[in-house]
């Protein structure tokens, strides 16, 4: 069985911005640095939430929560070899004004600063766990575009993902900037065949996906990602392999990414949950065929 995460990658040859950069930041649901933040969570289910515009989100940001994020962090970085992007960026040719939606943690952001420390980097996300987050009372007022900006494992928090993200800020990108997004399939898939309608992990994928649909959230992104990337205009898809690993890192997030969803929309006790997570986890133990993927996609330059 394998799940498939994807990466598409893509220059802007279009020098006319269609809309204001201002419109990408409020897609991202507010700013690091608001004056609207409340650093502050709400717990449920035995787990801590943001409490910032409650319910917009489904997942949890404790430190178990942090700590699948790390681990994923590191994952993400083994399969590309170190690299934090794809984008043909480097010391010689560095980016100039980064934007990272969804920073989570806030660790590619900061290792990006390290690698590239003339460049400005604006991190957004709703929850402020980043260990260096510091309230302020201005919101970030963005009157430039930005050359390179990255999504990475945001499955849960569009409603659109093509068109709030992928068009929008393909739209506010300078001419020969990049827009990055690396993003996973819940759903599993089974290279020869055999996987049947009772398989855990797909009883589970399938339930997520549907619930979450019930609150107008996209789970199920990853494999759009090619087809959405190509309607905008890019070219040159391949993919990577992400392995056995990728699994791990489902597993070890499997109650997080559910108690929210099936408690909160559909009314289901911590108990009722975790006992049908019982065969979703022995099914992540079938190794055979696993496999996730990343795609990369860039859009050729203007000429």
């Amino acid at each position: 069985m394998h799940s498939h995460a994807r990466l598409v990658a893509g220059v802007k040859r279009d020098c006319t911005p269609k809309t204001s950069v201002r419109s990408v930041v409020f897609l991202c649901i507010f700013l690091l640095g608001s004056s609207q933040i409340i650093a502050r969570s709400e717990e449920q289910f035995g787990r801590t939430y943001h409490a910032y515009r409650s319910g917009s989100y489904y997942y949890p940001n404790d430190p178990t929560e942090i700590e699948r994020l790390d681990n994923q962090y590191e994952i993400i970085k083994m399969v590309m070899d170190g690299r934090k992007y794809l984008a043909p960026f480097s010391r010689e040719t560095p980016p100039r004004r980064v934007l990272d939606i969804g920073t989570g943690t806030g660790t590619w952001a900061i290792e990006m600063g390290d690698e590239f420390p003339n460049a400005e980097i604006v991190r957004t996300d709703l929850s402020p766990i980043q260990p260096e987050y510091v309230p302020q009372r201005e919101e970030w007022d963005f009157r430039n575009t930005f050359d390179y900006i990255h999504t990475r494992v945001t499955l849960g928090c569009w409603s659109d993902m093509k068109t709030q993200i992928i068009q929008r800020t393909y739209d506010n990108l300078e001419p020969g900037g990049w827009l990055e997004c690396q993003e996973p399939d819940i759903i599993p898939a089974c290279d020869d065949n055999t996987m049947t309608p009772d398989y855990g992990w797909l009883n589970w994928a399938n339930k997520m996906t549907a619930t979450s649909e019930k609150i107008d959230r996209q789970l199920q992104i990853g494999n759009w990602l090619k087809g959405w990337f190509e309607e905008v205009g890019f070219v040159d898809v391949h993919e990577v392999y992400l392995g056995i690993l990728w699994q791990r890192n489902m597993m070890s997030g499997l109650s997080g990414l559910s108690l929210g969803l099936f408690g909160r929309v559909l009314n289901k006790t911590v108990e009722e949950i975790e006992v049908s997570l019982v065969d979703v986890r022995n099914s992540f133990f079938n190794r055979r065929g696993s496999s996730s993927s990343w795609d990369e996609n860039q859009r050729p330059t203007r000429s």
